[in-house]
């Protein structure tokens, strides 16, 4: 068995303490699990599985890269990490130039920028509270239009993994789960992370998929 030492945000750095995986830096962040210098090596399959369950669940697929990177002690906790694994935040769910999201629940949509409300002035934005309820509106609205909206969301969010990617271990997994066409995430360059694929609806191949990245790109 490994023994984690405990940090600051009340988990342990670390894959597989006493009573299985540790799965996170706490439940705060679902998204985002840390691995300790032998979790990768002592994985097993059951293990992958659970931490999938973790990874996935709903309240984690709604973090934003906003939400991890307003944790002050992160780059602290994971200088002592050997690597990582991360759901790719989703595309719409951070503050830009055209609308802003909670700072927490960066799935919900706050308001609409004078910006946005220039680009749609056929929009009603006082009933929207999701960020994915927003975009997808726009999306069917114009496409042209909002083409000019996804292309600032990209830009921005690629520039914000940038910025997480260099407070994370080097080596990582990056998690894509499928999400609609006019939110697909942007590819990274120059990242050391492997991305993999994974469908939440078939557990057992996610679970394999995830078991496969950890034990062959985490030493």
């Amino acid at each position: 068995m490994q023994h984690c030492q405990p940090n600051r945000f009340g988990g342990a750095v670390g894959l597989m303490p006493q009573d299985g995986p540790n799965i996170g830096l706490t439940a705060r962040h679902s998204a985002l699990m840390l691995i300790g210098p032998r979790g990768a090596k002592r994985v097993t399959p059951q293990a992958a599985r659970r931490v999938l369950d973790r990874l996935i669940a709903p309240r984690a697929q709604v973090e934003g890269v906003d939400f991890h990177l307003s944790e002050p002690a992160l780059p602290e906790v994971a200088c002592t990490a050997a690597g990582f694994a991360l759901v790719l935040p989703p595309l719409g769910n951070l503050s830009n130039a055209y609308y802003a999201v909670h700072p927490r629940r960066n799935d919900r949509f706050l308001r609409a920028h004078p910006a946005l409300k220039a680009l749609f002035p056929e929009v009603d934005f006082a009933p929207m509270s999701f960020t994915g309820h927003a975009l997808n509106a726009l999306a069917h609205t114009c496409p042209e239009r909002y083409a000019l909206v996804r292309r600032a969301l990209a830009q921005d969010w690629r520039e914000r993994m940038g910025v997480l990617l260099d407070r994370l271990p080097i080596n990582g997994v990056l998690i894509e789960l499928p999400s609609a066409p006019w939110l697909l995430r942007p590819q990274l360059k120059g990242t050391c992370t492997r991305r993999v694929f994974i469908d939440p609806d078939d557990r057992a191949a996610g679970a394999m998929t995830l078991y496969e990245a950890l034990t062959t790109h985490i030493t």
